[in-house]
């Protein structure tokens, strides 16, 4: 088996059909960086710093991409630990469905605030939009399928790479533990290998889906389909299966997308507590509107009126209420920084299903299929929660409650196959993650008090179970959401890697380290 393969000028020219012309490139430096100063310093180093990023789906390359471009003369030897064949996917971007779309418009989807309208005129260079003629929604924008934004981070990783100096390797392998040493980790693979990290970077991104408590008497019922990605699991699934979906979210569209085009004709019935749907993208040009944290509210009741507020106004003056979600989305890390733990815990308790409505919205096809669904009955939506499932003689048998029925009323469904669309599970993430919990055993890291993730500092550093930071082990994406507030989409789930490389290029540029020597 390869081990690690080596990102050079190569995997770049075996990109040319994503290549665009140099005049349309991106700056190679930031303007605000001593690029010049930080180079001249690792130049002089007796011994090249090792990285070691667990995990190269989106924030993983994203964070190295934004490291070579910070420091292009830092000579690292970094290794990138991912076992999929192809870096820049993920689990968001790793689908091959060709009905699953990017759900912003891809003149909005940029990896540098600089150049909002990067993804777009990659797109356009590449001729994405020829190739796929459905990406253009008239009136909307560009929506293309998101096997073609992972190119497009892979690509901007190969460019940042041409122009580095340090050795970026790709190595195909799962990390199985990772254990402190005086001034670094050692990373074990699942083949017995080890890597030796004077720097090591967390970016597991999003956990798998844990099924909901009720469904659990199901595991190992192949009825049960707990991976709503696993396309060899929906391919199963017959035309004429009846189907009930549990998450009425964006993956919830992405399911019944893949389903209705491998022919499936049965009616589905989808359920979650509020029987909420993922909204619709205006048409409208959106103007990020409002200011949260001037002052920041310290009670989540008052944020919450002092949103409201902000959406009549934007409303009663015939603007979109997405003009103030904007603002609050680039806002949130200090607005959630600002409230106490206890509001933060009352706002994802109480406020999270809507925020992720409004915030995630739907790609139009995927709306305007759900929406043609909806209305030919071929889906049907329950505000209802499980109670319980169960083998029986008609297939699965399910126990629901009706949102606003008496506690003790209860209603049966019966169906053949269960879909779990409930979300990433990052409550479990640490205990179902090997490598995570042989840091947590070793006193490295614990759980953020939130449920969803690792507890770090507002530099991305991670808190050990003593409460103190941990200088060379951060944390980029999803599981530092705890500290740094609404990491989930674009374009903060890109920032936040960015900030985290810039800081580490300016720690590298000290040379103090280098007197630390690991085993070879």
């Amino acid at each position: 088996m390869k081990y690690a393969t080596s990102i050079s000028v190569s995997d770049a020219k075996s990109l040319a059909a994503c290549a665009r012309p140099a005049s349309c490139l991106p700056p190679s430096g930031f303007t605000d960086m001593a690029d010049h100063d930080i180079a001249s310093a690792f130049r002089s180093c007796p011994r090249r710093p090792r990285i070691v990023v667990i995990g190269g789906g989106f924030c993983g390359t994203v964070f190295v991409m934004h490291l070579l471009r910070a420091a292009p003369g830092l000579l690292a030897e970094i290794s990138i630990v991912e076992p999929r064949g192809s870096l820049g996917e993920g689990l968001a971007y790793g689908t091959r469905d060709p009905e699953h779309r990017v759900n912003v418009a891809a003149a909005r989807m940029s990896l540098f605030a600089e150049t909002p309208g990067d993804f777009h005129e990659w797109f356009v260079a590449t001729h994405g939009d020829r190739d796929d003629p459905a990406s253009v929604v008239e009136s909307v924008g560009v929506y293309p399928r998101r096997a073609a934004f992972a190119g497009y981070v892979r690509t901007r990783l190969c460019e940042a790479r041409q122009h580095a100096q340090a050795e970026v390797h790709h190595v195909h392998a799962r990390a199985l533990s990772a254990q402190p040493l005086a001034n670094g980790f050692t990373v074990t693979m699942e083949d017995g290998r080890r890597l030796n990290a004077d720097w090591l970077i967390l970016a597991t991104g999003h956990p798998a889906t844990e099924p909901p408590a009720p469904l659990r008497a199901l595991a190992g019922d192949p009825a049960l389909i707990d991976n709503p990605w696993s396309a060899e699991a929906l391919r199963a699934i017959d035309a004429d299966e009846r189907v009930v979906v549990v998450g009425t979210g964006l993956t919830m569209g992405d399911v019944l997308a893949t389903l209705r085009t491998q022919g499936h004709r049965a009616p589905a019935l989808a359920i979650s507590r509020r029987g909420l749907l993922p909204r619709p993208r205006t048409v409208v040009p959106v103007e990020p509107t409002g200011d949260f944290t001037d002052p920041p509210e310290r009670c989540a009741s008052a944020l919450l009126a002092r949103v409201r507020r902000a959406i009549a106004v934007r409303v009663a003056a015939g603007r979109p209420w997405e003009d103030v979600f904007d603002a609050l989305r680039a806002q949130g890390r200090a607005v959630w920084s600002a409230l106490p733990v206890a509001d933060r815990l009352r706002l994802l308790r109480h406020a999270a299903p809507f925020w992720d409505v409004h915030r995630y919205q739907c790609a139009p096809q995927i709306h305007a299929r759900l929406r043609g669904d909806l209305a030919s009955g071929a889906l049907i939506v329950r505000a209802a929660s499980l109670r319980g499932a169960e083998r029986g003689e008609d297939g699965i048998r399910l126990r629901l409650h009706a949102r606003g029925a008496p506690a003790e009323e209860e209603f049966i469904h019966n169906c053949d196959r269960v879909i779990t669309c409930t979300g990433p599970g990052h409550r479990s993430a640490i205990a179902r993650n090997r490598l995570l919990k042989s840091l947590a055993e070793a006193g490295s890291i614990r759980a953020d008090g939130f449920g969803l993730g690792i507890e770090v500092d507002d530099r991305a550093q991670a808190i050990g179970a003593d409460g103190r930071a941990q200088e060379r082990l951060l944390v980029v994406g999803p599981p530092a959401r705890g500290t740094w507030g609404e990491l989930m989409g674009l374009p903060q789930v890109s920032a936040q890697p960015r900030e985290v490389a810039v800081n580490l290029a300016h720690s590298l540029s000290d040379q103090s380290f280098l007197q630390e020597q690991l085993p070879a």
